[in-house]
């Protein structure tokens, strides 16, 4: 009997083995989007089964030791590998300095965007570097084994179709241009950001350079926007309720109708949609508009449109719409989030 028993013991560890079982599987719930995460060199740790974090190494670290004064503050960069399912991408940081990665995605003050192209839609990502222990001391180095770096991982967003409308008093020469102080890049634009963006000319009628009616572009963004107030629209309401909320903002037709148009064949198929509002501060808080030609009134309105299978209307305060005054040279756009 214990041969027996011997023999099978024997037969299941071989089996395991040949088959690549893990007796002890990892954890593939480990940390949660918007958390601050700490991790070691060589560690991966998994957000859920299928995306994953590793620290590959601190490829530099030029930090002025701590005690010491130096001409220059220094700084680390840090690679890390980011994978989904059975992609991944590496990402070079560099927390204290403006760092491009290898494939030329911007980062800015250790922050990162990504994008897993081959997941239906395309799943977006933002990684910002905290900090990096320990401090460096004078004349010791560092030990791979002994760096920690703190991150958050957080969905990125695109912001669809911003149109950007322009209408100065006289016809005039101007250059516009967008900043992006919380991270962020252009993904799509008509005419081509930024060199078309430049010395345009736009008429009273608000054509630009006789060809364009508004300055559309796309732009990748870290999920920053205000979820406290907004409305709860059913779908058959959609067009009457986007005409009169973009009416009572201080849009007018035509800038109503390209929204109308572009938007509304592309909310079909859920029975309600949570809309919130981002207004002009909170647009600028992301995205900064800049026109060398100063307008007089600029007016700018996101929608965070986040679509429910709720077969009832979500309660949430209403906002209040605020007032904006068209004179002068007047500046307004529109662009859609979906969440």
């Amino acid at each position: 009997m214990k041969k027996t028993l011997i023999f099978i013991l024997y037969v299941f560890v071989v089996a395991i083995i040949f088959s690549g079982c893990n007796l002890f599987p990892i954890n593939k719930d480990q940390f949660d989007l918007q958390d601050t995460v700490t991790i070691k060199v060589g560690e991966k740790l998994y957000e859920n089964y299928d995306l994953w974090v590793r620290l590959d190494s601190i490829t530099e670290d030029t930090r002025c030791p701590e005690g010491s004064q130096c001409d220059l503050p220094g700084g680390v960069k840090v690679k890390f590998t980011i994978g989904y399912k059975d992609s991944s991408q590496t990402l070079y940081l560099n927390p204290d300095t403006l760092y491009y990665s290898q494939d030329s995605m911007t980062v800015i003050a250790g922050r990162a965007f990504f994008r897993f192209t081959h997941v239906p839609g395309g799943s977006y990502y933002w990684l910002y570097v905290i900090d990096v222990r320990p401090e460096r001391q004078a004349d010791a180095e560092i030990p791979q084994s002994t760096y920690q770096v703190d991150f958050v991982l957080e969905p990125g967003m695109i912001a669809y179709k911003p149109n950007i409308y322009l209408y100065p008093k006289i016809a005039t020469k101007m250059d516009v241009f967008l900043c992006f102080p919380q991270g962020g890049c252009i993904t799509e634009s008509d005419p081509e950001y930024p060199c078309e963006w430049n010395n345009i000319r736009v008429k009273p009628s608000g054509k630009i350079n006789n060809e364009y009616d508004y300055l559309f572009y796309e732009a990748a963004l870290p999920d920053k926007w205000q979820y406290d107030e907004g409305w709860s629209v059913m779908i058959n309401d959609l067009e009457t309720f986007f005409r009169k909320n973009l009416t009572e903002y201080g849009f007018i037709e035509n800038e109503i109708n390209d929204f109308i148009n572009y938007w509304i064949p592309k909310l079909q198929d859920h029975p309600y949609y949570n809309i919130y509002p981002q207004y002009t501060d909170k647009v600028n808080e992301l995205v900064t508009l800049h026109i060398s030609k100063e307008p007089k009134s600029v007016m700018r309105m996101f929608y965070v449109i986040k679509p429910t299978m709720n077969m009832k209307p979500t309660e949430m305060p209403e906002p209040v719409i605020p007032e904006f005054d068209a004179a002068g040279f007047v500046a307004r756009e529109w662009g859609v989030i979906l969440k």
